[in-house]
């Protein structure tokens, strides 16, 4: 990015319920480093993002037990986000909603660019899938507990959530092709990521190798989302579209968009998502 501009972000946050007292902690910590850094250079201009993430399976099972259309819903829930961060003074600069136009424009540009890259392919996805969190796991971040009558059942490590195991044809990421590159850009960059032992929890999450990366889902089981352009069969995954959010708020794809952002503030949870 050029000289005159500073970029800082939150994460954007997902509208399946409404805030609460970490999603607002988040958004005042970044609120207090833009703050600062506007004292401190007056005169340089300022981007501070944030938003919310409104596609996904959770997000059409809530509006259903809601008994709403997805979009009323969604709207709902922003509006309560947007108006705790306005009635707290939050300093944004942008509200980014990924049911927008412009982040759905965004979003099927990023895409093409990935597939003409090579970086996207079609494929047999096979893993356990937790459909409450709306993710693939490995082996390794899958247990077996037992339940009250007895039997067993598979569960997320970290969530605890059910799995199950699920085979289907999707388009993968090469995420294995970048595992190199982002070890060395951890290890020769000292305090990219705070606290630091967040970055050597980060190296040794990559060091034990990555796999390639689901990201679509049948449009007949998550229809509430971005079409993969030309492919209307098949939904972008929800945590691909969410972060393009950043690209959403920085002007791409227009040609003197800011990046890439100065200071990104996110929860650990969502730490290996980034």
């Amino acid at each position: 990015m050029g000289p005159s501009r500073y970029f800082i972000t939150t994460p954007i946050f997902y509208v399946n319920s409404g805030p609460h007292l970490g999603h607002h902690h988040t958004v005042v910590l970044a609120d207090a480093l833009h703050r600062l850094h506007r004292l401190i250079n007056p005169k340089q201009e300022t981007i501070f993002s944030t938003g919310t993430d409104e596609h996904g399976l959770k997000i059409q099972q809530a509006a259903s037990r809601a008994k709403q259309d997805v979009l009323t819903f969604c709207n709902v829930v922003s509006k309560q986000f947007k108006d705790l961060f306005d009635n707290t003074g939050i300093t944004y600069t942008d509200y980014v909603r990924t049911t927008e136009d412009r982040h759905k424009k965004c979003v099927g540009h990023f895409w093409k660019t990935l597939q003409d890259k090579g970086w996207i392919y079609t494929g047999i996805y096979k893993g356990w899938y937790s459909t409450q969190d709306e993710v693939f796991l490995s082996e390794a971040e899958v247990t077996e507990v037992k339940l009250a009558d007895g039997t067993s059942q598979k569960v997320s490590v970290e969530s605890g959530h059910p799995v199950e195991w699920m085979e289907e044809k999707n388009y993968l990421f090469r995420l294995s092709h970048f595992q190199e590159d982002l070890l060395h850009w951890l290890k020769s960059s000292e305090g990219i990521v705070k606290p630091a032992k967040f970055q050597k929890l980060l190296m040794h999450w990559i060091d034990g190798g990555l796999q390639d990366l689901s990201v679509s889902r049948k449009s007949t089981r998550v229809h509430w989302g971005i079409h993969v352009p030309e492919d209307s069969s098949q939904t972008i995954y929800v945590w691909l579209d969410a972060l393009v959010n950043y690209l959403t708020a920085s002007g791409y794809p227009d040609k003197n968009h800011v990046w890439p952002p100065d200071c990104q503030v996110i929860g650990k949870d969502i730490l290996k998502y980034k």
